[in-house]
Parts: structure tokens; C-alpha cells; sequence
């Protein structure tokens, strides 16, 4: 098997700020692994910033291309453009406010190359603010079993800008337009069609938590998000269930605003709560879970389910019950 075989990077951008989208490109541009191709996909043509950065890197650096979209087509459609335009046997994701650590490609693809059976991998990654301070860490569940199992249950298991995975895997599942949950659709239907993914225990990547805007996606449509992943597991189910050959259409896509409002209450609690997550604060954490109740016990509920699944996972995991 080749030793060294391309790979494509996908890095969409939108709005960055021009000094974290140098931070994120040149992370990929200086991996100990590089034969790479950066394809850098901008969403927004009237950005001009932006398209005289991402210009500029495609003429210092033959490894770059470029690619921006007539009009804002959105995250799914920009990251299958990517995916049609790639040439490598494997693709990885980025984004475009986040880094990379410098061998997270390199160990990443020495895993697969490891691990033929295997199809998709991420890694655990530190969580940094937008002055690129450390605040905390993510530690996700590893195994193949654990990954299915909470995408049947719960949500998406790997970090979505951390992923590596075969090229076949991308072209046939591409991603669809399920707005805000792209990433968990995606590994769902991969899911359904038999492909295999892992975690890598060690942190290879530096994810960027908006906490002072509200231009973080999660802020903006965390409700969205959290619909659409109940949509996602129903499509599962009836998938399953009916034995369809054909994965079911994408469902109409409505929100309730009222509920809505409800739920984006709760969002500035959110944030806090997982701030005393990172910083273990025991008695805060109870202090705003009591809070959020009071406003929506809903996203309150899905965190518990999420940390008790994967608690059992994670024991499971220790003492060799799966692997």
C-alpha cells in the first residue's frame, strides 16, 4: 500500500476573521505530513478579504486551490464542491477559525493505513477561545461500537472539523442540507451503509469556542440543531426498520418560532454550564443545571443522556469490554 498517498483538505470558510483563518490554513500548509492538496473553499464571494487571502496562499503554495461559490450556498453544498474537486485517496476536514496540531494528519492516516477496516477517524482536541487561550478539552468516546452506539442514541461522537477518512466513504455519502446538523446526518448514513470509524485518544486538534459573539453557529442555531437531530434519528429508525435500499428524502425542514424562543433561552446557561464542565466547578454546574430546568429542561436532558451513554461507553471501553 502507498506510504504516501495524497490527501485533500476541505476548508471552508465564510466571515473569519483574516487573522484565525491564517492561523487555520497554515496549520494544514505546515503538517510534518505534506503531500497534501488545501482546498480552500470560500462561501461568501463578497468577501474580498478573504478572497485576497485565500488567492494569495493559492499563488504562494501549488498545493492550494481555491474554490468560491457564486452565492452562499451553505456548509453542505460547499463541502460537496470540495469533495468533487478532490483528488486524494483520503479526505480531511478543517475549519476555518481552528487549528491543527502539526502531526495530526500524519498520525491520523498512519492510523488508517494501520487499521484498513476502518473508514473514518478523529481525535480528541483542546478547546481554545478566540485569543486562543486554553479553557478545556474534549475527550470523545474511541471505538467503533461506541461511535455507532451513540449515533443510534444520542448524537455525533467524533469532531466533525477533526475528520480523515477514504474518499469512497465522502463521494457516497456526500452531505445533505439537514441545516446544523450536516455532520451527524453524514455519519448516520454512513452508518446505515456499513462503514467503520475510531477516535484517536490524543489531542491533534484546537477547536475555537465563540464565547464573546454570537457568530458561533452553535449559538445561533442550537435549536435548529437539536430538531434536527431527533429528524435524523427517526430517518435512522425508519431506514432500519422498513429494510429501504433507498436512504429516505431529507424532510421538510420547519421550526416552531415560539419553541424556538423558548429553547435559545437557555443558551447563554448553556455556555456557562459547559465553561464549569471544563473547570470541573461541581456546585456551579448544579446551580445552572437548576437554572436552565427552569427555562427548558430539553437541553438539559440531552446533555444528561449524552454523559450517561457515554460514561457506560467509556468504562466499557476501559476495561476492554469493547474495543
Amino acid at each position: 500500500m502507498n506510504k504516501n498517498p495524497l490527501i485533500s483538505v476541505l476548508l471552508p470558510l465564510y466571515n473569519e476573521p483574516i487573522s484565525l483563518a491564517k492561523q487555520a490554513i497554515d496549520s494544514i500548509l505546515n503538517q510534518t505530513f505534506s503531500h497534501l492538496e488545501v482546498i480552500l473553499l470560500l462561501d461568501n464571494p463578497k468577501n474580498t478579504e478573504l478572497i485576497n487571502l485565500i488567492q494569495d496562499y493559492e499563488g504562494k503554495d501549488n498545493r492550494v486551490i481555491t474554490h468560491i461559490n457564486s452565492s452562499n450556498k451553505g456548509l453542505p453544498e460547499t463541502l460537496n464542491a470540495g469533495i468533487h474537486k478532490a483528488k486524494g485517496k483520503y479526505i480531511a476536514r478543517m475549519d476555518g477559525d481552528d487549528i491543527s496540531a502539526p502531526t495530526r494528519i500524519e498520525k491520523q492516516l498512519k492510523f488508517l493505513l494501520e487499521h484498513p477496516h476502518i473508514d473514518l477517524v478523529g481525535s480528541n482536541a483542546y478547546a481554545i477561545n478566540e485569543e486562543g487561550e486554553l479553557i478545556g478539552e474534549y475527550h470523545k468516546l474511541s471505538s467503533d461500537f461506541s461511535q455507532k452506539m451513540m449515533l443510534r442514541h444520542i448524537t455525533i461522537n467524533l469532531i466533525h472539523p477533526t475528520w480523515l477518512g477514504k474518499i469512497e466513504l465522502f463521494k457516497n455519502c456526500l452531505y445533505r442540507n439537514f441545516t446544523h446538523c450536516e455532520d451527524y446526518d453524514f455519519m448516520m448514513r454512513a452508518y446505515a451503509l456499513g462503514y467503520h470509524f475510531y477516535n484517536l485518544q490524543e489531542n491533534l486538534f484546537y477547536v475555537r469556542i465563540q464565547q464573546k459573539s454570537l457568530r458561533s453557529v452553535s449559538r445561533k442555531y442550537a435549536y435548529e440543531q437539536y430538531i434536527n437531530t431527533i429528524r435524523v434519528q427517526k430517518q435512522y429508525k425508519t431506514f432500519k426498520r422498513k429494510k429501504l435500499k433507498v436512504y429516505p428524502e431529507l424532510p421538510e425542514l420547519s421550526y416552531d418560532a415560539i419553541d424556538k424562543e423558548k429553547y435559545q433561552s437557555t443558551i447563554a446557561d448553556l455556555n456557562s454550564l459547559r465553561e464549569a464542565f471544563f473547570q470541573k466547578q461541581i456546585l456551579k454546574i448544579i446551580s445552572i443545571s437548576i437554572r436552565i430546568s427552569q427555562k427548558d429542561s430539553r437541553p438539559l436532558i440531552f446533555r444528561l443522556k449524552v454523559l450517561v451513554l457515554s460514561s457506560i461507553l467509556s468504562f466499557m471501553e476501559k476495561i476492554k469490554l469493547i474495543k
